[in-house]
């Protein structure tokens, strides 16, 4: 008796021994996986995506969501201690160059290459995929893209069609329809353009297209800050021509302020993102179900650009559970899987979604939001681009609240931005 006793609890110690003896990372990699997730609608089709996983795979996926307002520090903290908190990461692109240039991203060509990709397949659209190298276009693959957003135009066909306006193919066309629509519409609380002017990325974003579009550039082929060109004023000079036609404190708009006027029926046209379309359709939001059309950005001395805002994910190198996270990168971004998100509202990245018939039907935008995809430019592709594109909302909207006269405001706009070059130098 005392002999069987003795072997049982020999053989427990055994057990015991030989599990302790396993890397603890092998036998956790398997089970659970912890994503930092973007709040609202991506975050949503994420935690669709990984219920499915967990259902075919076992893999538990923890989805923690964050505000757009605290990502990036939750992010930052974490990348910069390398605690490995997050096993993948969702990151907006204009993040992407801090976190690459300071390494700390996981390379994922390597691990494509273990499962018998050269790279990624030749159907995700090629600007989308530029955003996850670096050095940008050319470089390693350090992300792969998850959200296909870029900015659209929208306004009013019942409005262009009742004062005879042709469809706003350029910048010049936005501003004499908004001043039609505004004069012809008086008292009906109707106002011809809507936009944001809010200090910091607000302002920058919607300022962008114009900027471009009247021939600015940020950087000079050196590198040298340029926004004070005469390019650069005369953008924002037209867009404070446009505010004239903007609600009143559309110098402090963000999106929501943009989109309620478009909802209620206040504003005729806007810049805006993806994730509007489905409201205007929305008889609980919306009224104007029907009337709104949405298409590409409108062009100026040069040919239109949309400014592109991908969601991507990324491994942070500090994983302990690099290759479990890379099974489930490679299964989220597989067509079938981004179908899914898709049909929840979130643009796709890979081309074949943009003409599948399904979407296509349930969403008419798509056509449009390929080609402002395929056509879109990224912000600057530098790791001080968040103290950058601060500092010139600023000025942006300093602009357009009349504290600043637009040549004031690009000339300090660029003194400044020359300071946080050379800090970075």
């Amino acid at each position: 008796m005392r002999l069987t006793t003795l072997l049982t609890l020999l053989l427990l110690i055994v057990v015991t021994i030989t599990s302790c003896s396993k890397d603890p990372q092998q036998q956790t990699s398997r089970k659970e996986l912890t994503v930092a997730a973007v709040s609202g609608p991506e975050a949503d089709a994420l935690r669709q995506a990984a219920l499915d996983y967990e259902a075919q795979t076992g893999v538990h996926l923890n989805i923690s969501e964050f505000p757009y307002a605290s990502l990036f520090d939750k992010e930052m903290i974490d990348l910069n201690a390398r605690t490995g908190a997050y096993d993948l990461i969702m990151l907006d692109d204009p993040w992407f160059p801090i976190f690459a240039s300071k390494q700390f991203l996981t390379e994922l060509t390597p691990l494509l290459q273990k499962r018998g990709q050269n790279g990624p397949d030749s159907d995700f659209v090629e600007t989308s995929i530029a955003l996850c190298r670096h050095p940008y276009q050319t470089g390693s693959l350090y992300a792969l893209p998850y959200v296909g957003n870029s900015q659209l135009f929208f306004y009013r066909k019942d409005l262009f069609e009742k004062h005879h306006l042709k469809p706003p193919a350029t910048w010049d066309d936005v501003l004499t329809a908004a001043k039609t629509i505004q004069e012809k519409e008086t008292g009906s609380g109707m106002y011809g353009y809507v936009m944001r002017a809010a200090q910091g990325n607000a302002a920058v974003a919607d300022f962008m297209p114009i900027f471009w579009a009247f021939g600015g550039e940020m950087f000079d082929a050196s590198g040298k800050p340029t926004v004070n060109t005469p390019e650069g004023i005369a953008a924002l000079e037209f867009m404070i021509e446009l505010g004239k036609h903007s609600p009143p404190g559309y110098a402090s708009f963000n999106a929501e302020e943009v989109g309620a006027h478009l909802l209620q029926g206040t504003a005729a046209m806007s810049i805006n993102w993806p994730v509007w379309i489905s409201r205007f359709e929305d008889p609980s939001k919306s009224k104007v179900i029907g009337k709104i059309e949405i298409t590409t950005l409108p062009s100026g001395r040069k040919p239109a650009q949309a400014e592109i805002g991908n969601w991507l994910i990324a491994i942070p190198r500090a994983s302990q559970n690099t290759e479990a996270a890379m099974d489930f990168l490679v299964w989220a971004t597989t067509a079938e899987q981004m179908k899914r998100s898709a049909l929840e509202g979130n643009p796709p990245t890979r081309k074949s979604l943009f003409r599948d018939p399904e979407l296509v039907a349930k969403f008419p935008a798509y056509p449009a939001q390929m080609h402002s995809l395929e056509t879109s430019r990224p912000r600057p592709r530098t790791p001080q681009w968040n103290e950058i594109e601060n500092v010139f909302g600023i000025f942006l909207s300093k602009a357009n609240s009349g504290a600043l006269s637009p040549a004031d405001a690009m000339n300090q706009a660029n003194v400044e931005i020359e300071k946080i070059v050379q800090r970075g130098q």
